[in-house]
């Protein structure tokens, strides 16, 4: 007898590499999920990933297709930790000074404001329009003139304790 293990056959070398192959292309498939799930376009991943856009979005329509819907309570707590994190990067955006997070800043507080207000009540809201967000505040009230009693402004004399 020898002590050296019996070298496997083709079978299970064909067998070993198949099994590596699917290990590998699933995760690639969950590496897509993730990178579009968190916003990245077709393009962007496909150049991540160094694949073709087609194959990027066959992947994704494929993977879309095969996943189960979540309960609404769930989906709902998703979506909130979405856009909880959508808001702070928007919130942050807003303090370096860049006005162009505004408009982003309004919506992400409108959406989850809708899910909060499905969460506290078990009613859909509708999403606030973007009019309603922008319309132009309220004129302001005008002050009112000077008093009848007060003396004229020109006849004002300061008196600082001197």
């Amino acid at each position: 007898m020898t002590d050296e293990p019996a070298s496997p056959s083709k079978r299970d070398e064909a067998r070993a590499a198949a099994k590596r192959r699917r290990t590998k292309g699933l995760d690639r498939r969950e590496a897509i999920f993730d990178l579009f799930v968190s916003g990245f376009s077709h393009q962007q991943i496909a150049k991540a990933l160094d694949a073709s856009t087609s194959t990027v979005r066959r992947i994704l329509d494929t993977d879309v297709a095969e996943r189960q819907l979540d309960a609404p309570e769930r989906f709902a707590r998703v979506q909130i930790a979405r856009l909880s994190k959508a808001l702070s990067h928007a919130d942050l955006k807003l303090e370096q000074g860049d006005i162009r997070a505004f408009t982003p800043y309004l919506k992400i507080v409108a959406a989850l404001d809708r899910y909060h207000r499905l969460d506290a009540r078990g009613l859909p809201q509708r999403l606030a329009h973007t009019e309603d967000v922008l319309s132009a505040p309220a004129p302001l009230l005008a002050l009112p003139g000077p008093a009848p009693t007060d003396p004229a402004p020109d006849e004002e004399v300061a008196d600082f304790g001197a």
